[in-house]
This record gives structure tokens, C-alpha cells and sequence, in this order.
């Protein structure tokens, strides 16, 4: 369920046709017109190149459709904060700060009982359906893989030439935060081989190669209803997606926020709130059993198990012969999940062994597991200050908000990184802070932050997305607030009413089309302006390959075929208008700057 949207009969309605006004405004500006595919393997190249360069687009209007190069998208310069920078600005900016981020990775056992595909039969109608079955779900890590690749290219500016100062991770870094998801996505990034694989050694043996005919099975030609509607024939793409492969490897330090799936099972549930289905329970139920739920009928039967039975492995697995569930082998250490200490300590170890990139913790420190806390600050250079946030309910829902603990943080932390501020009544209050312009991070973006449900990680009222875009007004040094979540890109442009504002920029997943990341950079303009050049990043992999090769199914094949299955995963909505439009892609973002920067 891309978007994370609410969904009345009204919502769903008004979402298809924004897609729809997206995937005409696509169709105008030309993506499919013909002649601009490449043979198999050529291309602007994979050193350095961004979607200034080229873009990656479908081609033709067949119902399965093949992806080619495209011509670049220039930076469009936005006036919604009444912002207007010197003509002559690029000829005397100099780089604040260069950065990169990569959100809703999802890295994924697809093989694992615990993951409900099922659900995606109830489509956008279903909260927590976004954990249904993708086509591309096995390639996740491959795919990461080809977007450290394509980040490590633009290491250096291609604007200033500064170089990178991190990249951060927004969260959704894992589909299901279990053990094996959380190591393969630390030895992606960390340049360790890697071998995406639970169960059976050497082999796939999840949906693709069970008896739901609704999912692609690339063995099998012709036989489920995607290859009818021309997805290819790919024998061993399977069993290739769960080899052992090595990456690449991020050159440059990376941070870290949590997202949704980081924290709870599928993202979403918890014990029930207000109703009796205890879907929350699969979670203990399946991870270690060897009888997974294949379709809508299966995930029923486990849910209807779940609740009347309880968490019994042993009698799901003795209950569970019969239609809609399918056999694999069962991986209980491996597919355990992760608690956050867990999490946290994780990332704490990664690169202690001075492998890897860092820094130390990826924005967190010991403190964060004494304080049992997920939330940091960093100061970058002499200006600018970064807050990495918790956005996610670790107990029930997939919607964001923050807890007390964390929103009074937030409020202290503002006011250290101001010489003066608006209290809640309106007053300019000298706050006795250093001036520094504020990014902020998060997974959740403001429009997705409406989960009230109490949170026992940090009890109390939560703070919705609308309360804290109303905390930001009241500090003028706010200048960005960077997060991901809805696999969607989209910049928002926040007025302030006292003057000036600030940008929201939301990047599309690595998961769904069009498995991108941005890099942003900072520059102060010299007239009292400063901007944000961001710049959306295609992963490295060519669009279009063969689909038989000599070389076999190389990590790069399989990253670009991700891609491709991807663009047709149109079961719902049409993928190609998750790119959202020119205006939410390559930008250039104007502020006001609140202080004299030295």
C-alpha cells in the first residue's frame, strides 16, 4: 500500500486519480516516446551520472513494459516560500553541506513464513497491505547494492565538487526488522559479502515457487496470471536472488533513523486496539514454523488460528494442512525478530571491527541504549545542526507521531540552536542559543503523522505531524525536514506567518519503482538566501538488459530486472506515478537565511 494513506471509500478515489493526473503528466513530458531505449548494456554510463543525465522511463504502452533511458530533468527553481535568490547565485555559492539519502529500502526475506503476503489481496482497502507480494521482493538487497554504487559515483559533487558528508538511511531499512534482515542491510552497506537467504541453502523456496497462481513464478512459463500479462520466462532468477553475492559498499559515513517496519511486525500491528483479530500474534506464530501462508485464504486461516489458538507453533504446524499454505524450511534463528536494544546494539557493533564506513553508531552512541532512546543530534560544519527522529509508534499502527519524551527533546533542542524563537503564544523569546540552520530527518513525513495510539517505548500524548509543522513554525532556523515513508516523491513548501519557511522533502522507496535515492546539497547563496539543490539518483544498474546472458544473473541484472518488475507491479495504482511530479523530482529549494552566515 505505497502512500500510507487513509483509506475511506473517498481517500482511495481521490488517490487513483492523482495518480492518474500524474501518469498523464508523464505521458505529456514524453517518457515513452520512441527511440529513446538503448541496446542492452549501453547507456550515459554508471560513473557519476544523476537524473540531470538521463532518466529512466517505460517504453511503449504495452501491458508489460520494458524501461530505457530518457532525457535528464533540469533543476526547477521553487517559489513557494516567496524566496528569491540573486540571478547571478551560482557564480559566487559556496557548498554548506553535500549529503545523500536512501529510505524504504525494505531489505526483505521474502521466504519467511512471518511475512503476509496475503494481505495484498484486500490492495489500498487494507491497512498493512503494503506487506503483500512484490514481484522484485527478493532483490532487495542487490538493489541496495546498485544504489550504494550509484552514491558512491556522485561522492563528489557534480555541482561544487564538495565531498559527500553522509548518507542517510530514513528508515524502512528493513521489511520485517529480523535478524537476518538487519545483518544483510548492515553488510550491504558495509561492503561484506552477503547471502540473502533463510531456509533451504542454496535454493528460493518461498511464494514464487508455490501454488498461487496470482504471484509471478519466473520457472514456470505461462503458468500464473502475471506472465499472462507478459511478464517474462526467466529460469534461475529465484535461486540467483538468494546467492551469495559481494557489494560494493558505501565509501562515505551513513546514519540512521528508524522507520515503521524497523519497529513493529509488517510495520503495522501490535496487540489489537478496539478489536479482537489478534493478527499481531503471527508474528511468534510463523517466524519459526515451516507452514507459510500462500495466499488470502492461508493468511484467514492464520489469523482465524492466531486468535482462537494463540502463539503455538507446534499446533499451527499440525493445524495448517489444507489449502492456501505452502511448506518451507523452517529457520527459526535467522527470522527471529529484533527487539530496538537489539537494533540499537546492532548498529552500535557495526564497523567496531574498523570495517565499513562510519561513524561510530551511525548518529547513535551508548548513550542511546543506557537512555533507551532513538532519537539524536549532530552538528555538521559551522552551520548547520541535524536532528535524526523517531517518528514511529512502537506499538500499534503504521502512522507516525513522536511521544512526550521525545517532542520535549525536540523542543529543548530547537531553542539550543537559537539565539531567539516564538513562544507558543506568538512573542519572540531570546532563547540564549548558538545559531545554526536545522535539517531535520525522520521516516514519517507530516502528513502521515497521525497515529494516536499510546506508545509504550514513550507513553504519553503523541504529537501529530500537524503539531510539530506548528512546533517548526516557531523556529526560524528550520530550514529542511527530510523523510520518506509514502515511497512517493514530493516536496512541500512550509510558509511561515512571521515570515520566510521551510522545505519538506519526501523520496520515493528503493523497494517500489522507482528505486531511487537523492543527494542534497546546501549553498549559501551570498544575498542573505541560501538554497537546496536536490537531485534524485537512479540506481546503477542499466534499465535494460537481456533477459539471457553469458555471465548469468549478476548482482547488477538482478538489481535492474528489480527495476523493471517494479514499473509493472501495477496491481493497484500505476507505479511510474510514484516518480510524482517534475516539481517533487530535481529542484532547487530557496530559503530565507534567518542569520548572518560567517
Amino acid at each position: 500500500m505505497p502512500a500510507h494513506e487513509h483509506n475511506s471509500f473517498g481517500d482511495v478515489v481521490r488517490r487513483l486519480r492523482r495518480h492518474a493526473g500524474h501518469r498523464a503528466d508523464l505521458r505529456r513530458s514524453g517518457p515513452w516516446a520512441e527511440g529513446l531505449a538503448t541496446e542492452p548494456g549501453t547507456g550515459p554510463g554508471s560513473e557519476g551520472w544523476t537524473t540531470v543525465d538521463a532518466t529512466i522511463r517505460p517504453l511503449g504502452s504495452d501491458r508489460y513494459r520494458r524501461l530505457g533511458w530518457a532525457p535528464g530533468e533540469p533543476h526547477l527553481l521553487r517559489d513557494d516560500l516567496g524566496v528569491a535568490p540573486a540571478a547571478d547565485r551560482a557564480e559566487v555559492r559556496r557548498s554548506l553541506l553535500y549529503v545523500a539519502q536512501h529510505t524504504d529500502v525494505h531489505v526483505c526475506d521474502a521466504q519467511s513464513p512471518a511475512r503476509v503476503e496475503g494481505g495484498e489481496a484486500f490492495g489500498w482497502v487494507n491497512p498493512g497491505s503494503d506487506s503483500g507480494h512484490r514481484p522484485q521482493e527478493t532483490c532487495t538487497t542487490q538493489v541496495l547494492d546498485q544504489l550504494v554504487r550509484a552514491t558512491n559515483a556522485v561522492a563528489t559533487s557534480p555541482v561544487s565538487g564538495a565531498p559527500m558528508a553522509w548518507c542517510i538511511q530514513t528508515g524502512d531499512n528493513t521489511d520485517n526488522r529480523t535478524t537476518s534482515e538487519v545483518r544483510w542491510w548492515l553488510d550491504v552497506l558495509g561492503g561484506r559479502p552477503v547471502t540473502p537467504n533463510t531456509g533451504a541453502a542454496g535454493r528460493y523456496e518461498g511464494l514464487q515457487r508455490s501454488g498461487w497462481r496470482m504471484v509471478w513464478h519466473p520457472d514456470r512459463p505461462g503458468w500464473d496470471r502475471r506472465q499472462q500479462q507478459g511478464y517474462p520466462h526467466l529460469p534461475g532468477f529465484l535461486d540467483a536472488s538468494v546467492a551469495r553475492f559481494v557489494p560494493e559498499g558505501l565509501r562515505v559515513p551513513w546514519l540512521a533513523v528508524f522507520g515503521n517496519h524497523d519497529q513493529i511486525f509488517t510495520g503495522t500491528f501490535g496487540p489489537p486496539v478496539g478489536r479482537n483479530l489478534r493478527i499481531d500474534l503471527l508474528e511468534p506464530m510463523l517466524a519459526g514454523s515451516s507452514r507459510k501462508p500462500a495466499n488470502a485464504v492461508g493468511l484467514v486461516r492464520a489469523i482465524a488460528h492466531a486468535t482462537t489458538v494463540g502463539a503455538d507453533t507446534e499446533r499451527w504446524e499440525q493445524a495448517s494442512r489444507g489449502p492456501g499454505v505452502h511448506t518451507v524450511t523452517a529457520d527459526p534463528d535467522a527470522r527471529r525478530s529484533v527487539t530496538l536494544d537489539e537494533y540499537l546494539a546492532a548498529l552500535l557493533a557495526d564497523g567496531a571491527d574498523g570495517e565499513g564506513p562510519g561513524p561510530a553508531g551511525h548518529g547513535f552512541g551508548p548513550e542511546h541504549l543506557v537512555e533507551h532512546r532513538s532519537w539524536w543530534s549532530r552538528s555538521e560544519g559551522e552551520h548547520v545542526q541535524v536532528l535524526g527522529l523517531d517518528t514511529c509508534n512502537h506499538t500499534n499502527g503504521d502512522g507516525g507521531g513522536i511521544g512526550p519524551r521525545q517532542a520535549a527533546w525536540l523542543e529543548a533542542e530547537l531553542a539550543r540552536h537559537h539565539a531567539r524563537h516564538l513562544d507558543v503564544h506568538g512573542r519572540w523569546v531570546e532563547g540564549g542559543g548558538t545559531d545554526r540552520l536545522v535539517v531535520l530527518a525522520s521516516h514519517h513525513n507530516s502528513w502521515t503523522m497521525a497515529n494516536a495510539v499510546d506508545d509504550e517505548f514513550d507513553p504519553g500524548p503523541r504529537t501529530t505531524g500537524a503539531e510539530v509543522v506548528a512546533l517548526l513554525e516557531r523556529f526560524p532556523n528550520v530550514v529542511l525536514w527530510v523523510n520518506g515513508h509514502s515511497h512517493q516523491h514530493k516536496v512541500v513548501g512550509h510558509r511561515r506567518a512571521a515570515g520566510g519557511g521551510w522545505w519538506e522533502v519526501n523520496t520515493s522507496s528503493a523497494i517500489d519503482f522507482g528505486q531511487q535515492g537523492r543527494t542534497i546539497e546546501l549553498f549559501d547563496n551570498g544575498d542573505g538566501t541560501a538554497s537546496f539543490l536536490v537531485t534524485v539518483l537512479d540506481h546503477a544498474a542499466e534499465p535494460l538488459v537481456p533477459y539471457r546472458a553469458e555471465a548469468g544473473w549478476t548482482p547488477g541484472r538482478l538489481a535492474s530486472l528489480s527495476r523493471e518488475l517494479a514499473a509493472n507491479d501495477d496491481r493497484w495504482f500505476d507505479p511510474v506515478s510514484l516518480l510524482g511530479r517534475p516539481e517533487d523530482r530535481n529542484v532547487e529549494l530557496p530559503v530565507a537565511v534567518p542569520f548572518a552566515l560567517r
